[in-house]
């Protein structure tokens, strides 16, 4: 009787072993299901937010090379390397209408341009684009100038409809980088969801085509490892600071000018020239000084970008080992 009522208990006590055993196995397969789960979909978001920049930079360099020729502005540049050719764009720019300081920022749009980087040369037909947009009365003497010297100077204007459309898909793609950017810096700091839906083509019918590729169409593309977006964010650190520093130069070479002219004012052997040079040291003192604010805040912000881009970095190396461990069978239980 008693090996019997020991026998049973026996039996109860493997079964519950067992029922034991298969929950664990069952969380566990559920808990390797859902991590294989999340990176599939880490993986997808990637890859669509690779397809994503890919579609904007072609679509970038296609509409900046329509705004060089439509406006006319491909007649000023000069393929030489002294440096000459970019002065004269500037003088002619001036000539046009511009002031001196948009003369310049044109000119180094355009050479920006045809070294491969479309974006300058976008921002300006974005400007030209918000000036349309905003009631004149707000407008100061600059903004009115700078669109007067493209409406009255230039050819981009000779279909207004033309001109409206390719200046609105200008900044429509404009738009689309600084969103598509986020997202890549949100995806390097652990937010694997595309949260802006809004990233498409500029229609005239104000509705926009969506170039969210699908994501079970998977095409050959380049994901940065964690090493390489802190690299990257390191790099942009680097830059920027040398930026800050030549900026910082040019203020005290500045400095140091305009105390040397006014020593020449005081003994009156001032030219025209470099009285006319004097009078515009405040405003060119005033760029740089706001310049290298911006600059200031861009580095700080590249700065917490590496911070987030090692925190990145750091979790993936957990997720890897997370993963071998549940290859080898590793159980919490």
């Amino acid at each position: 009787m008693a090996a019997e009522a020991f026998a049973a208990l026996n039996r109860m006590l493997e079964s519950r072993e067992r029922r034991e055993s298969a929950d664990r196995q069952m969380a566990l397969a559920k808990m390797q299901f859902d991590y294989q789960k999340r990176q599939t979909e880490i993986d997808r978001t990637g890859k669509q937010l690779e397809l994503l920049q890919g579609a904007n930079t072609q679509m970038m360099s296609t509409l900046a090379e329509q705004f060089m020729s439509t406006s006319g502005l491909s007649i000023h540049y000069r393929d030489d390397e002294t440096g000459e050719g970019m002065k004269e764009a500037v003088d002619e720019l001036e000539t046009a209408g511009l002031s001196d300081r948009e003369a310049a920022r044109v000119a180094s749009a355009i050479w920006s341009h045809y070294a491969g980087n479309p974006g300058p040369i976008l921002r300006v037909g974005s400007d030209l684009k918000a000036i349309m947009d905003a009631d004149e009365s707000l407008l100061n003497a600059d903004q009115k100038k700078f669109y007067a010297a493209f409406r009255e100077k230039s050819s981009l204007f000779t279909n207004p409809e033309s001109a409206k459309e390719l200046l609105a898909s200008t900044e429509k793609v404009i738009q689309n980088q600084a969103a598509i950017m986020s997202e890549v810096y949100e995806y390097g700091t652990g937010d694997f969801d595309i949260q802006r839906k809004d990233i498409g083509l500029y229609q005239p019918s104000d509705v926009d085509v969506d170039i969210t590729p699908d994501p079970d169409v998977v095409s050959a593309v380049n994901i940065p490892t964690p090493a390489e977006l802190v690299s990257g964010a390191q790099q942009i650190v680097k830059t920027t600071e040398e930026e800050y520093s030549d900026k910082q130069r040019s203020l005290d070479l500045l400095d140091t000018e305009s105390m040397t002219l006014k020593e020449l004012q005081r003994r009156g052997t001032l030219t025209d020239q470099q009285r006319e040079y004097m009078a515009r040291i405040p405003q060119i003192k005033t760029d740089l000084q706001s310049e290298l604010a911006d600059l200031n805040e861009a580095i700080a912000q590249a700065k917490k970008e590496v911070g987030e881009s090692r925190q990145y970095e750091a979790q993936t190396k957990l997720s890897k080992w997370m993963e071998r461990d549940f290859e080898r069978g590793y159980s919490p239980y």
